[in-house]
């Protein structure tokens, strides 16, 4: 009997994806169209500049804004045909005169030509002039804790306010400044992961911190941001605005001692000193750690937080002998509440061993325990000292 062979799929072909056609840019129509925009935003700009000069300015807001539309459509265009336009052509169409014109009168479009204009990134003194006035105009249309976030980004640019001025507005808006002082140490400790995770809101804004747009003067009709909010350094500056007093100072400091180490701790940092392969940046982050620390001691001679820090970043770095020190003066110093001494204290303990070597090495440091809010001097402390 004959013998059945068994049937057998030919074997796939493998795939092979067909070239795309390269796209050929047609040089002769870019130039054309190049040569047409010229035309149309040098119209635009020479009849705004015209309105400007004899102050029209709702025509000049026109004009002006037109050819600032218009020329983000010559960077579509290929080289050759940019090579074609005029060899003193401006790139981009200066608002900085409409938008001072326009808040010299209190125009209504005064806001909207600031807000343009910072679209642009302009220099950080034009920052600073319109968060200026975008922020009186804040204040002056009852939008207190938009004007607040605006009064801290002036801040970070430059036009510091006084601190005093700043609880005044804070309460003004309805908000407790000493509790937003806690609530903005608070947040710059915790990681965007994190803070995403557990739904952290802007005390100013409402939304959801590190998902909220960063340009501070955009307004939620305009396109969204390329980018996301660093919650934690922007907290900082915030708490760094609202600091009243040398005990605030220390709080502060801490603070960014514990921004700086990371949400890991000083482990890395300390081991990396200690074995002499540090590079230049790890050298500055211990300093800068340290030094933060050790300020926060100096301003809050009760705290016993500043002092557990320091224990353990010199404990990992070598210093065995300063490391007890340090040691020795946080076992004698306050933590807060009992709750606080219960649950953070062993933890704290548990970290500078494990930096000395005497204790568990394996301890997890992502639960780096950290101060649940600033509490004021003690009345033993304060006996003490007089």
């Amino acid at each position: 009997m004959p013998v059945a062979v068994p049937l057998t799929d030919p074997a796939p072909a493998p795939f092979k994806p067909r070239p795309r056609a390269g796209r050929e840019r047609n040089t002769e129509a870019e130039r054309v169209v190049a040569d047409h925009l010229v035309m149309q935003i040098t119209r635009h700009r020479q009849s705004g500049r015209a309105a400007l000069l004899t102050g029209d300015l709702d025509a000049a807001f026109d004009e002006l804004g037109a050819a600032r539309q218009l020329e983000p459509d010559l960077d579509r265009l290929g080289p050759s045909a940019r090579q074609s336009m005029p060899r003193d052509w401006e790139l981009e169409t200066d608002l900085t005169p409409l938008a001072r014109a326009l808040s010299a009168r209190n125009h209504h479009r005064a806001t909207d030509a600031w807000r343009q204009l910072l679209d642009d990134h302009p220099a950080r003194s034009i920052q600073a002039e319109a968060a200026e006035w975008l922020a009186r105009d804040a204040f002056g249309s009852g939008e207190r804790r938009m004007g607040l976030r605006i009064l801290h980004a002036a801040s970070l640019l430059g036009r510091g306010t006084d601190p005093d001025a700043f609880h005044s507005a804070y309460k003004q808006a309805g908000l407790d400044p000493a509790i937003a002082f806690s609530q903005y140490l608070a947040a710059s400790r915790v990681d965007r992961h994190t803070a995403r995770a557990a739904g952290l809101r802007d005390p100013l804004t409402g939304e959801q911190w590190s998902d909220q747009d960063p340009r501070w003067w955009a307004r939620g009709s305009q396109s969204p941001p390329l980018e996301t909010t660093d919650h934690q350094v922007e907290s900082l500056h915030r708490a760094r605005d609202l600091n009243h007093g040398k005990r605030d100072e220390g709080w502060l400091l801490l603070a960014e001692g514990d921004y700086a180490a990371g949400p890991l701790g000083v482990r890395t940092i300390g081991r990396n000193v200690r074995a002499g392969c540090a590079d230049a940046t790890d050298e500055d982050t211990f300093v800068r750690i340290r030094l933060a620390y050790e300020g926060a001691a100096d301003r809050l001679p009760d705290v016993a937080w500043p002092w557990y820090r320091l224990a353990e970043l010199l404990a990992w770095a070598g210093f065995a002998e300063r490391a007890l020190d340090h040691y020795a003066q946080a076992e004698r110093r306050s933590l807060g509440s009992r709750d606080a001494v219960r649950a953070t204290r062993p933890l704290l303990r548990a970290l500078v061993q494990a930096g000395l070597g005497t204790g568990p090495d394996g301890l997890p440091t992502a639960a780096r325990p950290a101060p649940a809010e600033p509490f004021k001097l003690q009345l033993a402390w304060r006996l003490r000292l007089w």
